[in-house]
C-alpha cells in the first residue's frame, strides 16, 4: 500500500494538489478575508518607522512562520492522500490494483 501512496505522489500531485487547492479557496470565504486583511496589515507594517534591523528581524520572522505553514499545508495534504487510500484498501475497494512496476 505504501508504493501506490508513493506512486500517487510522484505522479503530479502537487500539480493536482495545486489545482484543487486553488478552486477551494478561491471560494473560502474565510480565506479570503484573511488575505484582504493580509494586504491591509502588509501596508501599516510597511508604514512603520522601524530601524532596518528591527525591520529585517520581523521579515525573517514572517518569511520564516510563512515556510513553515507551506510545508505543514502540503505535509496534510499528503497525510489526506495516504488516509484516504488506507481508507479505500480497509473498505476493499482498491482489490486487485496493479502497482506500476509491479505484476
Amino acid at each position: 500500500m505504501e508504493q501506490l501512496i508513493q506512486q500517487l505522489l510522484k505522479m503530479g500531485m502537487n500539480q493536482l494538489m495545486d489545482e484543487s487547492r486553488e478552486c477551494l479557496v478561491m471560494t473560502d470565504s474565510a480565506y479570503l478575508h484573511d488575505i484582504a486583511d493580509e494586504h491591509v496589515y502588509e501596508q501599516r507594517y510597511e508604514n512603520l518607522d522601524l530601524p532596518k534591523d528591527q525591520r529585517m528581524l520581523i521579515n525573517d520572522y514572517i518569511a520564516c512562520s510563512q515556510t513553515a505553514g507551506h510545508f505543514y499545508a502540503e505535509i496534510s495534504y499528503k497525510a489526506g492522500i495516504k488516509d484516504a487510500v488506507n481508507m479505500l484498501a480497509d473498505l476493499g475497494l482498491l482489490r486487485n490494483l496493479e502497482i506500476a512496476g509491479q505484476q
